[in-house]
């Protein structure tokens, strides 16, 4: 193969330099990667993650691999998270016990140039836990107790934490003072002992009771709800006839309010539903005219006298001495009665 002129040899060396880099070019020539940065452990009821700043590079893409280790055991373990692209691990694991002391670390990797490990702090899951309130499901009311339910803290199937217990405070919200306490490893409890007819308020918050080693793990509050107690039979009975009989008692009282009220403006309101009679102006005119014929005739109806007949019960020995002065009298009428009338 001839070799190229001296005259071309600025041309070539231009063009090598112009051409664009193969893929992990820039990363095989990375004398060093930087490390992760703001590397922090989240844990809530048990979920673990790690999560860490992304690294920056002009081209490329990063990818990161986790680790941990024990107190017990120095060798460092992956937990499948080798080679991720995402800026966080999740590290729950079952065979990563709670009780467990471990280190965990990460560090970047860009084609064969890889970053400096970043370990955290010491993480004991069943101590640093963040234990979150448990979720009150249902409450149900008697008159002398309150049945609480509430959600598993923990869902995780396999999964048991035997130190784990809830503790239950509940108070009067009237006086909002004296607060009690009961501790249970159900999430179903009985308030028994209470007022009837009286609100009541309450929270839940679960606890990680700690050994010779581990200190206790307290966990969040749940919110403040409130129920009312019922009434019981026998109170609820006597409220339905102290009901009745108030009623009952005050519908005589007002029906007496009511008599006496009418009795005594009876008048007034006589006068109100029942006005005087008027006689109309037209008939009243014609009434005060004397020469009307009406006048007249209307007052001798009522001068005149009514006649009737008289009528005795005798024995029969005085039958027809009776009976001759009813004849006697019956005639003296009628001739009576026949003079007059000639006269009008």
């Amino acid at each position: 193969m001839p070799r190229p002129s001296a005259a071309l040899l600025p041309c070539i060396l231009l063009l090598l330099l112009l051409r664009p880099p193969k893929p992990g070019f820039a990363a095989e020539y990375l004398l060093q990667l930087p490390a992760p940065q703001n590397v922090t452990i989240y844990s809530y009821n048990y979920q673990n993650l790690l999560r860490w700043a992304p690294v920056k590079v002009n081209s490329g893409s990063v990818l990161y691999t986790v680790q941990y280790t024990t107190k017990a055991c120095e060798d460092w373990e992956e937990i499948n998270c080798t080679n991720i692209t995402k800026t966080e691990c999740n590290f729950t694991h079952p065979f990563i016990k709670s009780y467990w002391t471990i280190t965990l670390r990460v560090r970047a990797e860009l084609g064969q140039v890889k970053s400096d490990w970043v370990e955290t702090n010491d993480f004991v899951a069943k101590q640093d836990t963040i234990i979150g309130p448990p979720v009150i499901e249902n409450v149900t009311s008697t008159s002398d107790s309150l049945l609480l339910s509430f959600l598993p803290l923990f869902k995780e199937d396999g999964f048991q934490e035997d130190n784990l217990w809830y503790n239950v405070f509940y108070w009067e919200k009237s006086t909002n003072k004296l607060k009690k306490s009961i501790q249970t490893r159900n999430t179903q409890i009985k308030l028994q002992n209470l007022k009837q007819m009286t609100e009541y308020c309450f929270q839940i918050q679960a606890e990680l009771l700690g050994d010779l080693v581990l200190k206790s793990n307290i966990g969040l509050l749940s919110d403040i709800i409130c129920n009312k107690t019922t009434v019981d039979d026998v109170t609820k009975t006597v409220i339905v006839v102290i009901v009745f009989v108030g009623t009952i008692v005050t519908v005589v009282i007002l029906a007496i309010t009511c008599y006496l009220l009418i009795k005594k403006f009876q008048k007034i309101i006589k006068y109100w539903f029942q006005p005087p009679f008027k006689i109309p102006p037209h008939i009243e005119e014609d009434l005060k005219d004397s020469e009307m014929p009406v006048l007249e005739e209307l007052q001798n109806n009522y001068a005149e006298e009514d006649f009737w007949d008289s009528l005795s019960v005798v024995s029969s020995a005085e039958g027809s001495r009776a009976l001759v002065r009813n004849t006697l009298n019956t005639n003296v009428h009628s001739d009576s009665r026949s003079t007059e009338r000639e006269k009008t």
